[in-house]
């Protein structure tokens, strides 16, 4: 008997092991694809970022070593209203995207058939198809609207470098990884919780409530040659942010209460 129920109990332990054994190797491909989605967004979302830099910047090599197009060069629509109507709904699907999906309701009807952990990575897969899109099918209008000299071009110059730097800053201020989903899917492959969102406070944001918009704008406005193009597209943007905000304070009140109220009354 007693030989009976270590065979029995050794059967069992090993019968537990293979279990925990094939488990693991099935989880850990899923795992991995996990983590190749979020940072394949992380990594595209960067590269979209170079790009749209080389694009609102129009440098002159680009219109012949550059394989995208730019604000001003490149396209295939020669009639200027209609290039407007083409860069009016582009302007318009980005916003559609980037505000349906970051609403509470989505995330809850549509997002939330998907752990938690897929949902930002998800926006943000979702904001690089926009955004791209946006580049790549962009139509010019290159009609003057100012063309500005020395020393105010330099200085135009300066501020939309100096965009770039409150963008990244902001990025960097609100935690890379965590704004683009890479935290949240490192913690489900590691079977741990979700982190909690925090209220974001320090660094940029003492200064400035939203830098990475401020940062965004204030690049797509300094212009030292502004074209009709360029112009509705800054205008296009700055109106889907003022728009934006509303929703976006609105729900952060919602999540943080009277902590975003007193950080937002300072």
């Amino acid at each position: 008997m007693p030989e009976a129920d270590a065979r029995s109990r050794f059967d069992s332990c090993a019968g537990r092991a293979l279990g925990v054994l094939v488990d693991s190797r099935t989880q850990s491909p899923k795992r991995l694809l996990a983590l190749a989605y979020a940072w394949s967004a992380f990594a595209v979302m960067w590269g979209f970022w170079v790009c749209f830099v080389i694009f609102l910047a129009d440098p002159p090599w680009a219109a012949k070593s550059w394989p995208l197009p730019t604000v001003d060069t490149g396209g295939s629509v020669d009639h200027y209203g209609i290039a407007a109507m083409l860069d009016l709904v582009l302007i318009g699907l980005f916003g559609l995207q980037h505000s349906v999906m970051a609403r509470p309701w989505f995330k809850q009807r549509i997002l939330g058939r998907l752990p938690p952990a897929f949902e930002r990575c998800t926006f943000v897969h979702a904001a690089n198809v926009a955004l791209f899109a946006l580049v790549v099918l962009w139509q010019p209008v290159p009609s003057e609207v100012w063309n500005i000299g020395s020393p105010w071009r330099e200085a135009a110059w300066l501020a939309f470098a100096g965009g770039w730097v409150i963008l990244l800053l902001g990025a960097m201020s609100f935690g890379v990884l965590d704004l683009l989903g890479i935290e949240q899917m490192r913690a489900w492959a590691n079977g741990a919780p979700p982190p909690k969102p925090r209220l974001k406070t320090g660094l940029m944001y003492r200064w400035l409530r939203h830098p990475m918009y401020v940062g965004v704008l204030l690049a797509m406005w300094a212009a030292p040659q502004m074209t009709v193009g360029h112009l509705l597209l800054a205008t296009g943007m700055t109106l889907y942010v003022l728009i934006a905000l509303r929703y976006e304070e609105r729900d952060l009140v919602a999540r943080f209460g009277r902590s975003y109220a007193r950080w937002h009354t300072r």
